[in-house]
C-alpha cells in the first residue's frame, strides 16, 4: 500500500487519454487499435490501480477498452452483413447448399456481431462518461441498507475508496478491505454469504489440433442469494483471495467450480434455513470472542 500511495507518473491521465485515443482512431482508423493498446498498457503499469483518482472511479473507466472491442465487432457484422447481402442478390437458380449455409452463416453472424457491438459499445461508454449509473455504482448502491436513499455517485465510491485506501490488499486486480472488496463489482464483506473459485481447463477442436483455456474466477454469494464475479490472471492470486475472505467471513460456505450454481438454485426455506445458521455460527464466533477477553 505504501507504494501505492507514492504519485505515480503523470502519463495521459484521463480525460487527456480519452482525447489522444480518439485522435488515433481519425487519422489511423483500425490501424490505431494496436497503438492504443501499446499506451494503454504503458498507463496501466504508471497506474496499476488507480490510486490517484480513486479505485472505483478508475474501475469504471477500464471500461473504456471495451469501445474497441465494439468497433471490431461492428466492422466484423458490417463485413458478414457485405457477404449476406451479396450471396442474396445471386441467382437462385443455381444455388447449391453450400450457399445457402453461407447465407444463413453471414446473416446471423451479422446479426449477433452487430447486437453485441452496440452493446458493448454502449455499456464501455455509459460506465467511462457515466459512471452514476455504471454497473459498479449499482453494485455498492444494491448493498446498502436503503438502496433508494443512497448518496452521491461521488460519495459511493469515497465509501469503498476510503476502506481500500486504510485496509487494502490486493490479489490480481481485486482488493480486499475491512468492509468492501472491490472486483469487478462491490461486495459488502458483512454481507458474503459463500465463497467459491472456479479453476476449470476447457478444450475444444480447431482445424490445427486441440486447443485449452484456463477459467479462473471468484465468485461471491451475497445474503440476497445474487452472485458477483471476477474474472483472475493467476491461480495463486485466485486461491489468496479466497482465504482471505474466508477469515474475514469464517463463517461462509466454500466452495469449487460448479458448486455456486447448486448453492444459487437453493429454494427460499433453504436459504432461510442457510441464513439462521449462517447467523447463530456468527453469533457463536462474537461470543467466543467475547469470552477469550475475560
Amino acid at each position: 500500500m505504501e507504494q501505492e500511495k507514492k504519485k505515480s507518473p503523470h502519463f495521459l491521465h484521463w480525460p487527456w487519454n480519452v482525447v489522444v485515443y480518439i485522435l488515433l482512431c481519425l487519422v489511423l482508423r483500425l490501424f490505431a487499435i494496436p497503438v492504443i493498446l501499446i499506451i494503454m498498457a504503458i498507463q496501466k503499469k504508471n497506474n496499476p490501480h488507480g490510486v490517484e483518482e480513486g479505485y472505483c472511479l478508475s474501475r469504471t473507466r477500464k471500461r473504456l477498452p471495451e469501445f474497441l472491442i465494439a468497433l471490431l465487432l461492428l466492422f466484423v457484422s458490417m463485413a458478414l452483413g457485405a457477404l449476406f447481402f451479396h450471396e442474396i442478390r445471386q441467382p437462385k437458380d443455381d444455388w447449391e447448399m453450400m450457399d445457402y449455409v453461407t447465407l444463413v452463416i453471414a446473416g446471423g453472424g451479422a446479426l449477433l456481431a452487430g447486437i453485441g457491438g452496440i452493446y458493448e459499445a454502449f455499456v464501455s461508454v455509459r460506465d467511462s462518461f457515466f459512471p452514476a449509473k455504471s454497473s459498479l455504482a449499482k453494485s455498492i448502491r444494491k448493498q446498502l441498507p436503503h438502496p433508494e436513499e443512497a448518496p452521491p455517485v461521488e460519495e459511493l465510491f469515497a465509501m469503498v475508496d476510503n476502506d481500500l485506501k486504510a485496509n487494502g490488499e490486493w490479489f490480481d486486480t481485486v482488493c480486499i478491505g475491512q468492509e468492501w472488496v472491490l472486483g469487478d463489482a462491490a461486495s459488502r464483506i458483512d454481507r458474503i454469504r459463500a465463497i467459491f473459485t472456479v479453476d476449470e481447463i476447457h478444450q475444444h477442436r480447431t482445424q490445427t489440433g486441440i486447443k485449452s483455456n484456463r477459467t479462473l474466477q471468484l465468485v461471491l454469494v451475497d445474503d440476497r442469494f445474487q452472485a458477483a464475479i471476477t474474472t483472475f490472471r493467476k491461480p495463486k492470486e485466485l486461491q489468496a483471495a479466497a482465504d482471505c475472505l474466508s477469515f474475514r467471513v469464517p463463517s461462509a460456505f466454500r466452495g469449487i467450480n460448479g458448486d455456486y450454481l447448486k448453492f444459487l438454485s437453493k429454494n427460499e426455506l433453504e436459504r432461510e434455513t442457510y441464513e439462521r445458521e449462517f447467523q447463530h455460527k456468527e453469533a457463536m464466533r462474537a461470543s467466543a470472542r467475547a469470552m477469550r477477553r475475560f
